[in-house]
């Protein structure tokens, strides 16, 4: 659960993203519990945009292990 303190900056959160955008979804973990929190406009909204974040994450992961760095050091003279 959310103290007051959290709660009021994330209502104001999503004042602000429901004033600005149809869809929205957002998670938050509560610095304080550790709890999870998240919202969205709507469930569908919400459950398409989570699905589509986390496969993108996993392509981004997927990129990341097959990259390697041959870029030479450089030396002091260059």
């Amino acid at each position: 659960m959310l103290d007051e303190y959290e709660d009021e900056i994330l209502g104001g959160i999503l004042a602000q993203l429901s004033e600005h955008f149809p869809n929205y979804a957002i998670a938050v973990i509560s610095e304080e519990e550790g709890t999870l929190h998240y919202d969205y406009s709507n469930w569908r909204i919400g459950r398409m945009l989570m699905r589509d974040s986390l496969e993108d994450m996993g392509d981004l992961a997927k990129l990341g292990s097959n990259f390697s760095w041959d870029e030479e050091e450089e030396t002091e003279d260059e």
